[in-house]
């Protein structure tokens, strides 16, 4: 893993887990999302965009103290529709 990965990596951590801590959820596929973003850009400011859209979907599809999975396909759309 290049830096620039491990970089990419870990913003995409802190942000999935700043959602976690708003809705008081636990994100069961945490690691298969963040390879999933990974392999899609290392762009902190696509990410950012992605993860932004990831917390709409988690506000308005999640209860909170609950486990939520992103599915893959929701997380699949939001990258293809915020190009890089």
């Amino acid at each position: 893993m290049g830096e620039e990965e491990a970089k990419a990596r870990m913003h995409i951590k802190e942000l999935l887990s700043v959602i976690e801590a708003m809705y008081e959820v636990r994100i069961v596929n945490i690691e298969s999302v963040i390879e999933f973003i990974i392999g899609e850009t290392l762009d902190a400011d696509r990410i950012l965009m992605i993860c932004t859209a990831l917390n709409s979907w988690v506000a308005l599809n999640s209860a909170p103290y609950s486990e939520v999975e992103l599915p893959l396909e929701v997380v699949e759309e939001f990258v293809r529709r915020i190009e890089g």
